[in-house]
């Protein structure tokens, strides 16, 4: 059975692999085929591994494909729902947080324009300065505008557009003013009544935290907070989960056996004792699980022990292995996009993790003292965990803390027995008797502080995380193999050690080669950001970069340079860049620049709005000579910025190929640029003005003949850019067209050869959840 529920689960990964998801026929036909080995099944059972392969397979094509149709099963077309604003009605489906400020929550839509929907859909809607008071579980109506769900699609970033698939959302939008926008019917979940109060009522000096353990709020975690918790390797702690809703479940159970004990025995009915633990266990968990809004982690927690409680009840004994995989493809078959989730793997190989390395080294704990086999199995558990997790911690987050295990063998513990009960009661306590409730918080308050001020302790520490790097992953990685080769005794370590260590110093040797040869060769390359009506732009060569435009910033403290340019840096091992050019003022230019600023992150700049240090005016006639390649600047001839006409326009040259950065400069500025002789063919242009109707003249496009262009624009954006009349004008001279809203992040290789070039959503990731 264990084969068949690995298979069922490898057939629903290998389903992601696909570019799109099938049409209605071919699915039809994979159901007719599943149907077709289940028959032969029942003649040539050595068939049921193909059998659950294909079941799995079909099963998450079939989940895609009816979340993609929500448009066609309402007759509606998702192409144009962007261009007029819809009246719907919907239940508001998470907690409400913030007061009137700017809301971002999921709403259910139930009708739109009056019109009940065949098929309900969810939808992530930002309210801003919202003039109703909005409650989780009330029934609204919304004067909106939206749009398909998209997300920006740039290497080494957060793909926000898998995180609405996890969360089967399909439009993104916002609410506009109006009168028609009213709670149609008011139904305060319990949870935002407890939040409420709760919101209302704490004054602690970690009440971000509290928040977040009671409720799963992580709203009011601010940057520095989080930044400790990410260097200590403890985000998991605030985050509800396996971990939390153990240690409640646990804790109805004690309380249950304890209760039992106490009350006479003839009150309770002998031959169902061994049921009732379960049952208060699961209650408590159930309770938990409903505080922390059902999440996706505490619903696999939930089934988890559901098939553990289970199998004990009806007396069947399985193994672990077992278990584990009838709880993972139970949670792929209740929610099949719970695939998408890192934190199924990194949960499923901690447990896997922990029960390898106890059943390898139980036996050190035989014979001792309590104290000592607790202590022992705490700091056991953390040096497993830490080690054999290391590959996947790397692979999903780009770097290791190194701190994580002093962290954790302290902290969880201090917190599970302390501050996560305490506030669990707390928060039940506080409707009836908020007295008591308050001096609970404050008690789990101080647990808190004890815990974070060790935590921040820890992250001071220069090298408290360790970045990637080809070394660093080879280490990473072989360290969990040899500690897994040496368990097994499969092969003497005195052989183990003497084959690996040739085979580090090769591969360390081999990179400090890569990284010489990188430095000699003449290539170098263009990233142009997915960062939607914005620009941002990285010219890379021999390991060094120059940044053009940083994209947005937005007053809720996202900002484009922080989500996306310094994860793609870190991706690619990138410290430091040498030169920043800020075309001009407006904020979809020049919206990063003071996070820049503040991390240090550039070495000198070139903006024209604003007196900085290590500044080079950016004004025409200027040239810059970086790592062989020559940057002029065309345009403006003042130091202003400010506008668009004042836009930094840079030609770059290796001496073969030109590339041409004009900002957001208009018409006039084209025509003078080609009046003065300034302009000459180009091979990629980013087009001026996102491809707005004021720039791109027939002149300019016929004079400069881009072999590519590329268009910085938002999805769907309600300018309609890059204009019609643009993309014909470039299509007169045939040029290649790439949009960075459809195609994600774009990055050009220019070598001896040629150019070449690949995009995120047809190279990069190419798979339908991306696309």
């Amino acid at each position: 059975m264990e084969r068949w529920l690995l298979l069922f689960f490898i057939g629903a990964c290998c389903a992601l692999l696909l570019e799109q998801v099938p049409a209605l026929y071919y699915l039809l036909l994979l159901a007719l085929s599943c149907f077709c080995v289940a028959i032969l099944t029942c003649f040539y059972k050595k068939l049921l591994p193909v059998l659950a392969w294909l079941f799995g397979f079909a099963y998450i094509l079939f989940a895609a494909s009816a979340h993609f149709s929500w448009s066609d099963n309402n007759k509606l077309d998702a192409k144009t729902l962007h261009l007029s604003e819809l009246l719907i009605q919907g239940t508001v489906q998470t907690l409400i947080v913030g007061g009137n400020e700017d809301l971002r929550f999921n709403v259910e839509i139930q009708s739109i324009n009056s019109q009940l929907l065949k098929q309900p859909f969810g939808a992530r809607i930002t309210f801003k300065q919202a003039n109703i008071v909005l409650s989780q579980g009330d029934i609204v109506q919304l004067l909106v505008k939206v749009k398909p769900a998209h997300g920006f699609a740039n290497q080494g970033s957060f793909s926000y557009q898998k995180w609405l698939l996890q969360n089967h959302l399909v439009v993104t939008g916002y609410v506009k003013k109006s009168s028609l926008n009213m709670v149609l019917e008011k139904s305060t979940s319990v949870r935002q009544a407890l939040y409420n109060q709760l919101n209302k009522n704490l004054k602690q000096t970690l009440k971000p935290l509290i928040l977040a353990l009671s409720l799963g709020d992580k709203s009011q975690i601010d940057n520095p907070m989080w930044q400790v918790l990410q260097t200590t390797g403890t985000q998991h702690l605030m985050a509800i989960s396996g971990l939390h809703l153990g240690l409640i479940a646990g804790f109805g159970f004690t309380l249950a056996k304890l209760i039992i004990w106490l009350l006479p025995k003839p009150l309770l009915s002998q031959r169902y004792l061994y049921l009732y633990p379960m049952i208060v266990s699961l209650v408590f968990a159930c309770i938990y699980s409903y505080l922390a809004g059902f999440s996706m982690p505490t619903i696999r927690a939930l089934i988890m022990l559901l098939w553990f409680y289970g199998l004990r009840i009806f007396c069947i004994k399985v193994t672990i292995i077992k278990w584990l995989l009838l709880s993972l493809c139970t949670i792929i078959l209740i929610d099949p996009f719970a695939i998408f989730d890192a934190s199924l793997y990194l949960s499923f190989s901690a447990v896997l993790v922990i029960l390898f390395s106890f059943w390898r080294w139980g036996y050190l704990f035989v014979n001792r003292p309590k104290w000592q086999k607790m202590f022992l199995s705490l700091l056991l558990l953390q040096i497993a965990i830490s080690l054999l997790l290391m590959p996947l911690t790397l692979l999903l987050f780009n770097k290791v803390s190194i701190v994580a295990p002093l962290a954790n063998i302290i902290v969880v513990p201090w917190l599970s027995f302390t501050a996560i009960p305490t506030i669990l009661i707390a928060t039940l306590t506080l409707p009836i008797m908020p007295s008591l409730a308050l001096w609970l918080f404050d008690i789990a308050n101080y647990c808190l502080e004890l815990g974070m001020d060790y935590l921040s302790w820890l992250a001071a520490f220069e090298y408290s995380t360790v970045s990637f790097s080809t070394p660093v992953l080879v280490i990473i990685c072989l360290t969990p193999l040899t500690i897994f080769l040496q368990t097994l005794r499969l092969i003497h370590p005195k052989w183990v050690f003497i084959s690996l260590l040739p085979t580090l110093v090769s591969i360390i040797g081999v990179e400090i080669g890569v990284q010489y040869w990188q430095k000699s060769n003449k290539y170098w390359l263009m990233t142009i950001f997915d960062v939607g009506h914005g620009v941002a732009v990285l010219i890379e060569r021999n390991g060094e970069a120059i940044l053009y435009d940083t994209g947005a910033a937005y007053p809720s403290g996202f900002n484009f340079v922080e989500a996306v340019i310094k994860p793609y840096l870190l991706t690619n091992r990138i410290d430091k860049i040498d030169l920043a050019i800020i075309s001009h003022r407006d904020n979809d230019h020049a919206g990063g620049l003071p996070f820049l600023q503040k991390y240090n992150l550039v070495k000198s700049f070139s903006v024209n709005f604003s007196d900085l240090e290590n500044n080079i005016p950016c004004t025409a006639g200027k040239f810059i000579n970086w790592q062989g390649l020559t940057l002029k600047v065309l345009s403006p001839n003042n130091k202003v910025g400010t506008h668009n006409d004042e836009s930094c326009v840079i030609e770059i040259t290796d001496g073969k190929y030109k590339v041409l950065l004009p900002g957001d400069i208009s018409n006039k500025v084209e025509l003078q640029l080609l009046h003065n002789e300034l302009l000459s063919k180009v091979d990629v242009l980013l087009a001026p003005h996102h491809g707005s109707k004021s720039s791109s003249s027939f002149s300019f496009v016929q004079f400069v003949q881009p072999k590519y262009v590329l268009y910085s624009s938002g999805f769907l954006n309600r300018w309609d850019m890059p204009v019609k009349e643009v993309v014909e004008r470039y299509q007169q001279i045939s040029a290649i067209e790439l949009n960075t809203s459809i195609v994600g992040m774009v990055q050009f290789t220019f070598t001896k050869q040629g150019i070449t070039y690949k995009t995120y959503r047809d190279n990069l990731l190419p798979f339908w959840p991306w696309q």
